[in-house]
């Protein structure tokens, strides 16, 4: 606060010096009595004052009734090189106090004040504040990371910081990492218990809204998982980094982009299900690349491997056609040369021959070639599951005196919209349930880190009673994974299994030194256990079984499969 309505306070116009007084008025340090709080100014601390009543008001009351006592504590000031009037250097909720008390119990309140040389450097006065703060209690992290901010504005360097302040050069690191980003400065506030190191590993996702309210709400709601969510987030951010590569390298290259390659729009394909001509040979990307029509959907999965598709706009324009389409046309082909009529499947009337009795008198379905010489008589070729099936029927089947098995019914068409929003429902509950995997198996690695150095008492109780339980819940996936147990090697570090012979397996290895302890065999069994779990996952019926559907879509399958849940 500065000086109103009053001459300076120097050295030179300070009140006589007392017995009490360890120094002459010209030498510094020395006490200065008799001050008025208001006139001393109070700026720059790192540590926030506030409303003083509110935050400290036993110090307001301590004030109120004693005074504040320079045989307890002393405020300490330094004149201001420009003014010359007092600044606080340390002291500031004193002095706050001091000021209140002065404007509302004590109007006559003085201070005494320990006055140290003119001139003080910014960086000295810094420092004595944040020696002091150190030892506060309240001195939150946001408040250490203005310390730290305001040093390095003041021309100290990361290590001259942390030497001044005997604090570890990566706490000031971190701290003014988080006093660049005010996203998470400000929600250091609302988590005022959270260590400045992670808040620093916050503030790496200060320029994505979401994903920081995310790692928010998780400090707030349960800070254990903290870690988890933000190796979750920085995989997600690597993912999105990597495809963003990709895609841009393809555009250079002329390609458009889509967003996936199974909700596509009309008259587009993948290459692998295009040809030429009636040639069944899908098109080789490299070949397709001069065409107009060329385009890429990039994915990155958790492990960042990219996966391009590349498909075609408006292929039949550029001479392609599905292979699917050329299946058909050949066995369409064939029936003609079979002297068998192709016949419209949606037109009215044509039933298939497994739905119809030849007459009243018939005990069985008629076969093909019991209906082979009815004027009705018709086939029809359409594409399951990637091969061609024949579906033979009559035209009109009431003309030429057969009879339905049962009453015909009618069939609900399936719906587009709900078909559509299916498969997109579970491509993003397919992409979710890799990026669990991902989590869940960084989560092991790191529970196994260390394991050989655990003591008995590092296991709790119950993973006795899992492992027990394990061969006969889990046999199915042992079995799987023995002899080799590969993801347990993995776990352990302990190398990849190679060849046949079972007792060079790297567990058994391990299991056989004299200096493997219980509590390792014992982490050894659940490695084991938890690897062939894992183990299963990679196995190519369940990691491929998410795609399916995708792959569905894309073959114009008819609905009857039901997608893959995750």
């Amino acid at each position: 606060m500065s000086t109103t309505g009053t001459d300076q306070i120097t050295p030179e116009t300070a009140p006589a010096i007392t017995e009490q007084s360890t120094a002459e008025p010209d030498t510094y340090p020395y006490v200065l009595r008799g001050v008025d709080p208001r006139e001393v100014r109070a700026d720059g601390n790192s540590r926030e004052v506030g409303d003083v009543r509110k935050r400290r008001p036993e110090l307001v009351a301590s004030v109120a009734e004693h005074g504040v006592n320079p045989m307890v504590s002393i405020i300490n000031v330094a004149p201001a090189p420009e003014d010359g009037v007092l600044d606080v250097l340390v002291g500031f909720h004193r002095h706050a106090a001091a000021v209140e008390v002065k404007g509302l119990e004590n109007p006559d309140l003085t201070i005494d004040v320990l006055v140290h040389a003119p001139g003080t450097t910014r960086q000295d006065i810094l420092v004595a504040q944040g020696i002091e703060n150190f030892h506060r209690e309240g001195f939150s992290p946001t408040e250490e990371a203005g310390l730290y901010e305001q040093l390095a504005l003041a021309g100290l360097g990361d290590d001259a910081i942390a030497q001044k302040l005997t604090r570890p050069v990566e706490r000031v690191r971190a701290g003014r990492a988080v006093a660049a980003t005010p996203r998470t400065r400000e929600a250091g506030d609302t988590v005022p218990n959270t260590d400045l190191l992670v808040l620093a590993q916050l503030s790496e996702s200060a320029d994505d809204e979401k994903a920081h309210d995310e790692l928010v709400a998780v400090l707030e709601r349960a800070p254990h998982d903290f870690e988890w969510k933000l190796g979750q987030l920085r995989r997600r951010r690597d993912q999105h980094a990597k495809k963003a590569e990709e895609e841009q390298r393809l555009v250079e290259q002329g390609y458009a982009l889509l967003d996936n390659a199974y909700d596509l729009p009309e008259g587009t394909a993948r290459l692998d299900k295009l040809c030429t001509g009636d040639d069944e040979t899908p098109l080789d990307p490299a070949e397709h690349r001069a065409c107009p029509g060329r385009a890429a959907v990039v994915d990155v999965d958790p492990g960042l491997t990219v996966r391009i598709t590349e498909l075609c706009t408006g292929f039949a324009a550029h001479g392609h056609r599905t292979i699917d389409s050329v299946r058909v046309a050949a066995a369409e082909d064939q029936l003609r040369a079979d002297g068998v009529p192709v016949a419209d499947p949606d037109a009215e009337g044509a039933v298939q021959l497994r739905e119809l009795f030849a007459d009243e008198t018939a005990e069985r379905p008629l076969t093909v070639d019991e209906h082979a010489g009815c004027p009705g008589h018709a086939a029809y070729a359409e594409i399951r599951w990637s091969s061609v099936d024949i579906h033979y029927v009559c035209t009109d089947y009431s003309a030429h005196g057969h009879i339905l098995r049962t009453s015909p019914t009618a069939q609900p068409e399936p719906d587009p919209a709900f078909k559509s929003a299916e498969i997109k429902r579970a491509a993003a509950n397919n992409k979710l349930w890799r990026e669990a995997k991902a989590d869940r198996r960084e989560w092991l690695a790191k529970y196994f880190h260390g394991w050989r150095k655990r003591k008995p008492a590092d296991l709790p109780a119950r993973v006795h009673h899992w492992l027990a339980l394990a061969p006969v819940l889990a046999n199915d996936y042992l079995e799987e994974a023995a002899p080799a147990n590969r993801y347990a090697c993995t776990l352990l570090k302990l190398g990849e299994p190679e060849g046949y012979r079972r007792d060079s397996n790297p567990l058994v290895v391990h299991l056989r030194k004299k200096s493997t302890t219980e509590s390792q065999a014992v982490l050894i069994r659940l490695a084991q256990v938890i690897g062939a779990c894992e183990q299963h996952w990679d196995r190519a019926y369940t990691e491929s079984a998410g795609d399916q559907d995708e792959d569905d879509e894309a073959d114009g399958d008819d609905g009857d499969g039901d997608p893959q849940m995750a």
